[in-house]
């Protein structure tokens, strides 16, 4: 592989493995988030769930029937994180509710945002495979599985979505209407949401934090919109390598590069002992 492209690969990876979403909540509000999600009611998780899948469908219908945007979409467009910016202030107000009260609008200036990448990453939009293509990266999130992990968690998920997404494209290519309501278009739905409503779950949890108001709720919608901006120059930098070099050679290197980057020596902290030196 060349030098230039290998090193576009290092920082995909570095984007895709490294760019957890929970940890940069983390981060921000100075609270373990996973603990707040464990504490939150069954009822909260099986209504972010709902909405998530939600507004993944009305992504959907922006992916199979691409129209002329309207002056938020147009807005979304060039400045996302000013339109989720507002959009989370305004759900701030309401606290972790206010999450899914914004969420719609959220996740289609967020997929405006994917499809831009998509577009200078060489992807040619008018194909309705590569729309649903921009509609993966919802799914393609870290999972925490860590560097030393036997296989990326970006690959994982593809690999968990790639029957799927076969399968909705197929349909997508041989039907022109009802296409939202197509069993293989509805099963590719079901594989993203549950993967997007965890994130959404994330932020609610953050933003459920009692120190948490409406300028953080923007903040926090803003990181939200940033996390999967990266995910998708992530993929779409991967897929632009792909499309070079071949799916397998692309792996292969990936994978090398991630291992190699976890086998890399910890840098020791100012007067931090050796192990094995006896120190305690």
């Amino acid at each position: 592989m060349d030098p230039v492209d290998r090193a576009t690969l290092a920082r995909a990876v570095a984007l895709l493995e490294k760019n957890s979403f929970v940890t940069m909540l983390a981060r921000m509000v100075g609270h373990p988030i996973n603990a707040v999600l464990a504490s939150l009611p069954a009822v909260v998780g099986e209504t972010v769930m709902k909405a998530s899948k939600s507004a993944i469908q009305q992504c959907l219908k922006i992916a199979l029937k691409p129209r002329k945007p309207r002056s938020l979409l147009a807005i979304a467009g060039n400045h996302p994180a000013l339109v989720s910016g507002i959009a989370g202030a305004v759900g701030g107000f309401a606290g972790a509710p206010g999450i899914l009260v914004e969420l719609p609008i959220t996740t289609i200036v967020m997929f405006q945002a994917i499809t831009r990448i998509a577009a200078a990453e060489g992807e040619d939009i008018s194909k309705p495979e590569v729309r649903l293509s921009c509609l993966e990266v919802f799914a393609l999130s870290a999972d925490g599985r860590g560097p030393a992990a036997r296989e990326s968690g970006y690959y994982a998920a593809r690999t968990a979505l790639a029957k799927s997404a076969d399968e909705a494209s197929n349909y997508v290519l041989r039907r022109s209407t009802a296409l939202e309501a197509g069993p293989a278009v509805v099963s590719f739905v079901s594989a993203i949401a549950p993967r997007f409503g965890l994130l959404v779950s994330q932020e609610m949890a953050a933003a459920a934090i009692p120190i948490i108001g409406a300028a953080t709720g923007s903040s926090l919608n803003v990181a939200f919109v940033q996390h999967f901006q990266n995910v998708a120059r992530g993929h779409f930098a991967v897929r632009a390598l792909e499309r070079k070099y071949g799916e397998e050679r692309v792996r292969e290197e990936f994978e090398l590069i991630r291992l190699a980057a976890a086998e890399k020596p910890r840098k020791l902290k100012p007067g931090e002992p050796l192990l094995g030196d006896g120190s305690k």
